[in-house]
């Protein structure tokens, strides 16, 4: 069963007002489009592919003195809510794309920004820094109370330091060791290691302190929706009065009280990277027009362009219709994009539902003020035969995007020439989507990012995708730093067995890749669904930081390429067994993290694939000649922590004319040029001025 990818993010690039609302209306949401858009800028003058930052990412500010921003390693980043490029974040109000009007909308919900000041002790007792330099006739006060109401403190903080920061080194070999240096046998140290240890509903929300009489959306709001005929008595409440994103329940049924969230589309969030889920076929005769008609998600539905909308028969104008824009079926559109103008129906006849909901998903527009303005939908039908299918595998999926303009100019520079989601900013979130792609085909300095990020094999039913070819290695999302494993199995008689080890035959279709065309002896091919995302034509790329820009190719790291199985297929036709045909994918990827320490950023540091093979060996031999047996293939991600030292910086400080004993201002530190780079070892620098009251 070919993975399925219905709901893509939309690309903007947003270089002049009129345009920008043109790209985002013609070809925002529920797209088909693979990749984010960055043809229009690399058509245009704008610079790109030039920062050779590989130091400091995009989004941060540096704070060591004196060094450019290219080969900046000690840094601090301020917004790590702004996770979508070009477009205001709800409810993040550090993204400068955001305009003052919206940010005072949500200023009493504002999401983490990542900056956190510097804690020092301000204040101590007189009692203990009387203790050092003791010099008669100098004393301290005897009175208790005295010491709680005369504390030594900080009266004005003119420290140098400007943080704590992970020491990187300062080399492109530091920063980015080689796979073979970091992932080697030695590091079979785990018992989550998959290559050395592996055998072969959402409640109702919204907003906190939300006014429930506010006409506009904040994050997490649920949606009111209706149906019915708009204006007539006969409108009610439709799915509970909230619009439905079915989703997986504990048994994988497709479960339909689960609600949109305003602003949270489907595969953005940690743990809807794929929001698939199954129905019984049950009986057919009944169940096809009763759950698998896609008109019940969207014919007669309305849904409130206002937060504070009531479910009303006159309330026509605070709600918006659900639009079909497109029906697909198999390669062919039924409805929208060239195809037909007559909406399909579900029907049964014998064993079979035509035309049932395959996946659905919702694309949401809002304007400037976070009010809805439109819904579409995009369908995908198939058929289903009760007779070889017991359960069907849905998909459902929603897609926000904004009418609205970026509060701050689109440059390079801002990180939002191309308009994209983020997995950080910059630093990766924890199970978002890893950044992936390749050279873009005709840039050599720009990345051709997908859209879902890196892929792997999906396999919902089990089975291995032998129709799927080069689509095959898709519909799996790597999170990051979560460690994974994806499995199917192929099911082949004996004949079928030896004729794919021996021959390179594919028996029900051509999914075998060749790496080495060229090569005919030595060289094994290897299934579709084995390799890695562009195994045919390019390196596969992943993001360094969760905020990686297409435009700059310096910001995405090379997944080292391992080789193939070196060594023939064998078929032993006494055992029925094949051996080095390839059965296993494996991902390792080291990461850490940078910057400051009470606000760490992560990034990649290394990645590689590989490759094994097990025995495929039959045993169904007593069975019959067209007896056929499973056989497993697995894809797996290793995620790898390096902890990096830490150092205290403050820049060079300038020369005083006079001298101090090193304790006299016990306990505030006085720094010494002597032991920060580039300072001076001759003088000293006073880290704050102090406002000593002693008693002589």
């Amino acid at each position: 069963m070919a993975p399925n990818r219905v709901c893509t993010t939309a690309l903007v690039l947003l270089v002049s007002l009129p345009s920008a609302l043109a790209s985002l209306m013609n070809g925002a949401g529920c797209d088909t489009t693979t990749n984010f858009d960055i043809d229009t800028v690399l058509s245009s003058a704008q610079a790109y592919g030039n920062s050779e930052n590989v130091f400091m990412p995009p989004g941060c500010t540096c704070k060591e003195s004196g060094v450019a921003k290219p080969e900046c390693v000690i840094f601090d980043c301020d917004c790590k809510c702004d996770l979508t490029a070009g477009v205001c974040d709800m409810n993040c109000c550090c993204d400068t794309e955001c305009t003052a009007a919206q940010i005072t909308k949500f200023s009493t919900n504002c999401l983490d920004s990542g900056v956190s000041d510097p804690v020092y002790q301000t204040c101590h007792s007189p009692y203990e820094v009387a203790k050092i330099n003791p010099k008669y006739p100098m004393r301290s006060d005897d009175s208790a109370e005295n010491a709680y109401k005369n504390l030594l403190c900080v009266q004005t903080d003119n420290s140098g330091t400007k943080g704590v920061f992970f020491d990187t080194g300062r080399t492109k070999a530091s920063l980015y060791p080689s796979a073979a240096d970091v992932f080697s046998d030695k590091d079979c140290n785990t018992e989550f290691d998959y290559t050395c240890n592996s055998r072969a509903t959402s409640t109702l929300s919204s907003s906190s302190g939300h006014d429930t009489t506010d006409e506009f959306f904040l994050l997490g709001d649920t949606i009111a929706s209706t149906t019915g005929v708009a204006g007539s008595s006969s409108i009610a409440e439709a799915f509970g009065g909230a619009l439905p994103l079915p989703k997986a329940d504990q048994r994988g049924y497709c479960n339909e009280n689960n609600r949109v969230q305003f602003g949270e589309s489907t595969y953005n969030s940690n743990d809807d990277v794929s929001n698939t889920c199954i129905r019984p076929v049950g009986t057919l005769s009944t169940t096809c027009t009763a759950e698998f008609d896609y008109k019940r998600f969207v014919e007669n539905m309305f849904v409130s362009s206002k937060y504070s909308a009531a479910i009303a028969a006159d309330s026509t104008t605070d709600f918006v219709a659900v639009a079909v824009s497109s029906i697909k079926k198999g390669n062919t559109y039924l409805y929208g994009n060239g195809g037909g103008t007559t909406l399909p129906t579900a029907s049964h006849s014998g064993t079979t539902c035509s035309n049932a909901l395959k996946s659905l998903c919702y694309e949401i527009v809002y304007d400037v003020d976070f009010k809805i303005t439109a819904v579409n939908a995009r369908i995908e039908l198939a058929d289903v035969d009760s007779s070889s299918a017991t359960f069907v595998e849905q998909d459902f999926s929603v897609e926000f995007s904004t009418m609205s303009f970026p509060n701050s100019a689109p440059s390079l520079d801002n990180n939002n020439l191309v308009n994209r989601t983020r997995s950080g900013n910059p630093g990766y979130i924890m199970g978002r989507p890893v950044l992936g792609g390749r050279v873009h085909p005709g840039e050599s300095k720009a990345v051709l990012a997908n859209v879902k990020g890196m892929q792997v094999m999906s396999s919902v039913n089990g089975e291995c995708d032998t129709t799927g070819g080069f689509n095959a290695n898709f519909g799996t999302s790597v999170q990051f730093g979560v460690d994974m494993s994806v499995g199917c199995s192929l099911s082949l008689t004996a004949a079928e067995l030896q004729n794919l080890c021996v021959n390179k035959v594919s028996h029900t279709g051509n999914y075998l890749y060749d790496p080495a065309p060229a090569v005919t002896t030595g060289q094994s091919n290897i299934p579709f669904w084995l390799t890695s995302m562009y195994n045919d034509t390019s390196t596969t790329k992943v993001g360094i930081f969760g905020n990686a820009d297409p435009l700059d190719i310096t910001q995405w790291l090379d997944v080292t390429q391992g080789a193939f199985a070196n060594s023939e297929p064998a078929y032993d036709a006494l055992k029925l067994s094949c051996s080095n045909f390839p059965t296993g994918t494996h991902y390792k990827f080291q990461w850490t993290y940078v910057g400051s320490t009470t606000n760490p950023q992560a990034k990649i540091m290394s990645a590689e694939v590989s490759y094994s093979s097990q025995e495929m060996k039959f045993n169904n031999d007593r069975t019959g000649n067209t007896a056929e047996q499973n056989f497993p293939f697995s894809v797996t991600v290793d995620w790898t922590y390096k902890e990096l030292n830490s150092e205290k910086y403050s820049p060079p400080p300038p020369p005083i004319i006079f001298s101090v004993p090193y304790d006299v201002f016990y306990p505030f530190q006085i720094d010494s040029p002597a032991t920060r780079s580039g300072g001076s070892w001759a003088v000293l620098a006073l880290s704050a001025v102090l406002c000593v009251c002693m008693v002589f």
